[in-house]
């Protein structure tokens, strides 16, 4: 890591792994926080020029020995943060893009939900890649948020004190979720900052093969292993959250149907169907952390039976 920066106020922290560069989110948030950290999840030494790249922007960087997933990479750099005296934290991808007064604008509302005795947690955009987080709920003109994403929200430190850190356990997928019921349980639920947008890119997006893909819409598939996370980690959140049940069953149909579009489109199904039942098998039995490494190395030998298509730019 890099040499301390100056402490207290707002910090970003930027999750990455083998960027291709030095992302252009840096640029966009420095003028906006007291100070970047940027977390490289397990990269490997043939990234270090980047990330030297990456420091000498004025980044603190900070590298892991290993892939060890999204909570854990967020968490080292919350606690990095919270050692430089942030009195908050903003979480990003390295693919997010932001505008001028983004972060002002995410505590801003929070800072409106206080004034008027509304209770509040982490602040979100209202928008995250052109899909609402607001949800239906409100209060003195307070949107409360739903299904809120982890990249572009606003934590306050008093926040991470009250409610924890993410869990590293999950690794990846619906740590956010996780976090976001934890914050609910706490009263202290995420708000969403009006008309404010992140742009981000979900996923690859690919057009169904056949006569099928001229009538359906486009479709979006993420890498193949987050399928095993996936599915591991409904079955855990089912069980860690039973306060919140009807909202994790209809989650958990709609992950289901994509279940199903993915074991379609996977070659060879049967490995797909294998990563589908590790994951419901090893989230019953709560054998948490990361996959396997051999069901890891089944999971990067699967492809699509789709048409990718060009990557539409955000706006």
């Amino acid at each position: 890591m890099t040499s301390r920066a100056p402490s207290g106020g707002v910090w970003g922290v930027v999750t990455v792994h083998r960027p291709a560069g030095v992302p252009p989110l840096l640029a966009d948030l420095a003028p906006q926080v007291t100070g970047i950290i940027v977390v490289d999840d397990g990269s490997g030494s043939e990234f270090d020029s980047v990330r030297a790249d990456i420091a000498s922007s004025g980044a603190l960087v900070v590298a892991l020995e290993h892939n060890s997933g999204i909570a854990t990479a967020l968490n080292r750099g919350i606690r990095c943060a919270l050692d430089n005296g942030a009195t908050a934290i903003v979480t990003f991808d390295q693919d997010s893009t932001i505008a001028p007064g983004f972060v002002d604008a995410l505590s801003a509302a929070r800072e409106h939900a206080l004034a008027h005795g509304v209770p509040a947690g982490p602040a979100v955009p209202e928008f995250f890649a052109d899909v609402s987080q607001a949800g239906s709920s409100t209060r003195h003109e307070v949107v409360y948020a739903a299904h809120a994403i982890q990249s572009g929200m606003y934590l306050p430190a008093d926040v991470v004190e009250r409610v924890g850190l993410m869990d590293d356990s999950l690794f990846i997928d619906l740590v956010d979720t996780d976090f976001e019921l934890r914050c609910l349980d706490s009263d202290l639920p995420c708000i969403v900052a009006p008309g404010v947008r992140l742009p981000h890119r979900l996923g690859a997006r690919y057009r169904f093969p056949g006569p099928l893909g001229a009538l359906l819409p486009a479709l979006t598939l993420s890498t193949p292993f987050r399928y095993y996370y996936r599915a591991r980690n409904r079955i855990v959140l089912a069980r860690r959250h039973p306060r919140h049940r009807a909202r994790l069953r209809s989650d958990a149909r709609a992950d289901y149907a994509y279940f199903v579009i993915a074991w379609m489109l996977a070659k060879p199904r049967s490995t797909m169907r294998r990563l589908l039942v590790a994951g419901f098998r090893d989230g019953r039995a709560e054998r948490m952390g990361r996959m396997r490494p051999e069901l890891s190395a089944e999971a990067a030998r699967v492809t699509w039976r789709a048409r990718p298509l060009p990557y539409a730019q955000p706006h």
